[in-house]
């Protein structure tokens, strides 16, 4: 074995890490848990009372950037490791935007016209024999 190899095995700094990849490994299960329920419970209070909660935005945010960080870390990306090593992420939330976008939008009526409808979606009328028409195409 050659010097190079030996000295990275022994690398007590390299173990530690490890050590923290795992904790963030385990951290970001949890994170998912999170995310998951921050979406079906925000869901339901878009359904209930038509707009989204801002608290729930601002922890939906916060925890996947979170998660981001904790992926960088362990994957090399980055030295610095996320909460609780770190400040918790930023959010940047603007709740009157957060809200146009989700409300919801009036029906309407309107028939698109065939100019709106792109041309493979929109049956074509072939009259007689014309070049391209598969029924009157025999030899």
């Amino acid at each position: 074995m050659n010097e190079d190899t030996k000295a990275n095995l022994l690398n007590g700094d390299t173990w530690i890490r490890l050590l923290y990849m795992i904790l963030f490994a385990l951290l970001l299960g949890l994170a998912r848990l999170v995310i998951l329920s921050v979406a079906l419970l925000q869901f339901v209070l878009v359904l209930v009372t038509g707009k989204p909660n801002q608290q729930l935005l601002e922890l939906g945010q916060g925890t996947a950037k979170w998660a981001f960080q904790a992926f960088l870390f362990i994957t090399y990306n980055s030295d610095v490791k996320p909460f609780p090593f770190a400040d918790w992420p930023e959010t940047e939330l603007m709740a009157q935007e957060a809200e146009k976008d989700i409300a919801p939008q009036p029906m309407t009526t309107e028939v698109a016209s065939s100019d709106d409808v792109p041309s493979f979606v929109t049956p074509q009328h072939h009259t007689g024999n014309e070049s391209g028409d598969q029924d009157g195409d025999k030899v």
